[in-house]
């Protein structure tokens, strides 16, 4: 299938080479070549490969002029200039752009019937119009990789569903697949979650440029991966342990609910996940308590629990809202934590769970607070400082 780059790119090439012929410069071709570089998957990567280029154009017909006018354009020379300016880019770190660099200096090197500052004017005037045509192409039909990240979201979190449902198979017949077989599964989503983070990347790259706000889907695709990771976690630790008959069903109706709970996020329901975690806590502390013979089963627990604190960051994502943690140290005085929650609400946030930590007279106290994603801002903590007895605030 020809996507948008492609048509973007060989429109480019056109416009590019057609400006550079009408001109009549000199290998007006090589125009066209540019355009191909300049055509990047991203706006923002464009405008920065332009401006790279354009520099490494100058530096490159620059030293081609030069050589040419101090020790002439022989083969020898030609090669000795495309040495110095590969080590020069190499050293600056622009490799991008070294062999738009070298084709400048030889081209203005070898070009016959010009002086060579003519010939490095049109060297130059071709990279300009390369470049611009490419640019331009990419900022009127921008690159638009919102449908294909979610495509890819869509299926990763599928993938993930699938493993789960194989391990709830493998509790209910107590007999773990081998781990070879579900590290096989594993590594495949874990290679296509990659490729989401790398579209991703590109959407966040172009976010300056465009008016509406987006879905971070980054934060969703590392989401994905701490969860794949603990279904890793979760498939070892049970791969050499026991199957008691109590753990089997309390672990199959745990694995099963989790199943439940992630169709219902996906199909954009709103859950309170706190409930379920608390129950996991405490079946773990009662086998902690109790020694229990149930080590896998343990560390079993403990994963899910983590899962879900993955599943319920993704949860964020999918509804629009953010999730923060405000802890501030103050000298316990009363009232000081209603008028902080009023500082709070003025600035749209909710707080949805608190715990405080009393050292004689001062206290530490964190919140777990939500807000919508285009509501975040900062300002806040200037006035919670500015607050008597408190000493110290820190938002992340």
């Amino acid at each position: 299938m020809i996507g948008a780059r492609v048509v973007n790119t060989c429109c480019a090439v056109t416009i590019s080479i057609l400006i550079a012929k009408s001109l009549h410069l000199n290998a007006y071709h090589f125009a066209g070549i540019v355009a191909v570089l300049s055509v990047q998957p991203s706006l923002y990567r464009s405008l920065r490969k332009g401006i790279q280029q354009m520099a490494s154009a100058v530096v490159g017909a620059v030293f081609g002029a030069a050589a040419l006018f101090t020790i002439g354009g022989s083969s020898l020379s030609m090669g000795l200039i495309a040495f110095l300016l590969m080590v020069f880019h190499v050293r600056i770190r622009w490799t991008n752009s070294l062999l738009v660099a070298v084709v400048i200096a030889i081209n203005t090197m070898g070009t016959t019937g010009l002086s060579f500052w003519e010939a490095a004017f049109h060297q130059i005037a071709l990279v300009l119009i390369g470049t611009g045509a490419g640019t331009l192409i990419n900022l009127v039909q921008r690159p638009k990789h919102d449908k294909r990240a979610n495509a890819i979201l869509s299926q990763a979190e599928g993938m993930l569903r699938v493993l789960l449902h194989y391990m709830l198979i493998d509790i209910e017949r107590k007999q773990i697949s081998p781990y070879s077989f579900m590290k096989d599964q594993i590594d495949e989503i874990e290679n296509f979650i990659r490729k989401g983070k790398e579209v991703s990347n590109l959407m966040i790259e172009d976010r300056k440029f465009r008016k509406k706000p987006m879905k971070n889907t980054l934060s969703i695709f590392q989401s994905f991966e701490s969860m794949l990771e603990q279904i890793r976690h979760m498939t070892k630790a049970l791969a050499d342990g026991e199957f008691p008959k109590h753990e089997v069903d309390f672990a199959g109706k745990s694995l099963a609910l989790l199943i439940k709970i992630q169709e219902t996020i996906i199909h954009g329901r709103r859950l309170r996940l706190s409930l379920f975690k608390r129950v996991l806590d405490r079946k773990r502390n009662q086998m902690w308590k109790a020694m229990e013979d149930s080590e896998a089963f343990y560390h079993f627990y403990g994963y899910v629990k983590e899962y879900v604190n993955e599943l319920e960051a993704f949860l964020w994502e999918q509804t629009g809202i953010i999730k923060k943690r405000l802890t501030y140290t103050s000298v316990d005085r009363p009232g000081l934590i209603a008028e902080i929650s009023g500082i709070l609400v003025k600035h749209s946030f909710n707080i949805t769970n608190i715990s405080i930590r009393v050292n004689g007279k001062f206290a530490t106290t964190t919140m777990e607070i939500t807000c919508e994603d285009s509501m975040v801002d900062d300002g806040f903590v200037n006035e919670l400082l500015s607050l008597p007895h408190v000493l110290s605030v820190e938002y992340r």
